[in-house]
């Protein structure tokens, strides 16, 4: 089992949506269930992603932080490529 940075960021209300932690210590998100989290309080897709990419993402790490997990579906993988 692994354990956890003493400084990993643990998101409120999301317990749902970890996926699990890496050997460096931090929790593992899973995008797409943080994103249906959020459709399930009542936001519409459209502004569920951008509450997660300005609110979730946006969080300011002084510690180790957190991971999160996207699709291969959601990468273009020649983005990263180039």
């Amino acid at each position: 089992m692994t354990e956890l940075e003493n400084e990993a960021i643990v998101l409120e209300g999301l317990n749902d949506a970890i996926a699990g932690a890496s050997d460096c210590g931090r929790l593992v998100y899973d995008y797409e269930k943080v994103v249906r989290i959020f459709i399930s309080q009542g936001m519409s897709e459209d502004e569920a992603v951008e509450w997660v990419d300005y609110n979730v993402m946006g969080v300011k790490c002084n510690g180790a932080g957190f991971i999160m997990m996207y699709a291969k579906d959601l990468i273009d993988i020649e983005d990263i490529s180039s």
